[in-house]
């Protein structure tokens, strides 16, 4: 990736940021990773089951705006809520 760009403040900002970055301490980052744990993985099933097409955009639209990769995801999530 090359810093020349058509702007040199720019540039100059993207260079300190990256030499911040290269002195930072990387301890923080192995910490982070050492503290994640595997969820045990559970076999999936897939089920059928008919709802309407309102309630399947309903359901889009709101795993979208949660962050979920999709819908059945959202419906997974909700389900282990119960």
């Amino acid at each position: 990736m090359s810093l020349d760009s058509f702007n040199k403040k720019k540039d100059e900002e993207m260079k300190e940021n990256y030499q911040e970055t290269l002195k930072n301490d990387k301890k923080s980052s192995t910490d982070f990773i050492s503290k994640i744990s595997r969820k045990e993985v559970e076999r999936k099933r897939s089920v059928t089951f008919s709802i309407t097409e309102s309630q399947l955009k309903k359901m889009d639209k709101t795993a979208h705006e949660n962050g979920f990769k999709n819908r059945s995801e959202f419906l997974a999530s909700i389900i282990d809520a119960i």
